[in-house]
């Protein structure tokens, strides 16, 4: 052990970076295990490709928490007080670019899929998103090989800017892109669009404003400190804050379930089911043309609606005539225990 005398006073400069990155990392990893229980317990219908994207960045998360908490283990305790083994990267340089790169190119992948399924007249802005992502991808994979190869810190500048610049212009052109878009909706004149597209649209342009944030105070403290390893903190967490906006934008739909537009009933069909969350009954939502209540929870076999007068329309003259039915019985698909 280093005694404590040779150790130099800025050693606060090395140690802080290469340990608040970890832990910040890890807390944002307790964030996303809560953000995957809740996709699986809320969406256990999804597509399958949407699960296996949902649960592959999960456990591709996982291996690389595994790998910061072991680069820890390495330098501040079989480690402890050795200075030789802060200037090995050990398996930083595969957990933080690479992984982290490997991630977002996932991800940022995703939003652009999505806004092409929006609005397929954007292929061309889809298309140089997706090199853009492809170009940060390789940059970060250059860097952090060449890195793990030579076994230590070692920045490789053009990998560095190609990943950091790369990587925040990719967000901040699907921010765009998603802003054209809800320019577009607040031009529509449906409930239901301008209700839940401009939401989703917005929570997009704030997940990857976040990120590209991100990437460019990481990008800012390498200029500004280019002695220093400053920039590895947040370089560290780039990719739960991806895994993390993905996981939010799939775990939001919870809120459109759970409250549905308003008005949007009078625009939907005559008899539309709604996800109610209760285990024991059904919920039935019916349109607000029919006169009918708007929704009502059935446990039995059968649902009584009491008929209401119909609206009228002033325009029609005397002699029209309105009939009415007997009341309505709407029979359950599944017999009762007993019968």
């Amino acid at each position: 052990m280093a005694n404590s005398s040779s150790i130099p006073p800025d050693i606060v400069r090395v140690t802080a970076p290469i340990l608040f990155g970890p832990m910040i990392n890890w807390a944002l990893y307790g964030v996303l295990c809560v953000q995957t229980y809740v996709y699986s317990y809320n969406f256990p219908d999804d597509r399958r490709a949407l699960k296996f994207l949902a649960y592959f960045i999960f456990l591709f998360e996982t291996v690389q928490t595994a790998l910061t908490g072991a680069d820890v283990y390495y330098w501040f305790m079989v480690g402890f007080g050795d200075l030789n083994r802060l200037r090995n990267s050990n398996f930083s340089a595969i957990d933080s670019p690479t992984i982290d790169a490997f991630i977002s190119l996932i991800i940022q992948g995703f939003f652009c899929y999505r806004i092409w399924t929006l609005n397929k007249r954007m292929w061309w802005l889809c298309l140089i998103i997706a090199i853009l992502s492809v170009t940060q991808a390789v940059g970060a994979a250059w860097g952090g090989i060449k890195s793990a190869t030579l076994g230590r810190y070692a920045v490789i500048k053009s990998a560095l800017y190609l990943w950091l610049v790369t990587s925040a212009v990719v967000d901040i052109l699907i921010a765009v892109a998603m802003t054209l878009l809800l320019r577009q909706v607040r031009r529509n004149e449906g409930r239901f669009s301008n209700y839940v597209f401009p939401r989703v649209v917005r929570l997009t342009i704030e997940t990857n404003s976040l990120t590209a944030s991100v990437a460019l105070v990481s990008l800012i403290l390498y200029v500004a400190f280019p002695n220093e390893i400053y920039y590895t903190c947040p370089t560290g967490v780039i990719g739960k804050l991806y895994s993390n906006s993905l996981f939010v934008t799939l775990n939001n739909r919870i809120y459109f379930r759970d409250h549905p537009s308003p008005g949007s009933l009078g625009d939907s069909e005559n008899v539309a089911p709604l996800a109610s969350g209760n285990r024991g009954g059904r919920r039935l939502a019916f349109s607000a043309q029919l006169g009918l209540s708007q929704s009502i929870t059935s446990t039995g076999t059968s649902i009584r609606l009491h008929e209401l007068p119909p609206p009228t329309d002033p325009e029609k003259g005397k002699n029209d005539s309105v009939t009415t039915t007997s009341p309505v019985t709407l029979q359950s698909l599944e017999p009762p225990e007993g019968r």
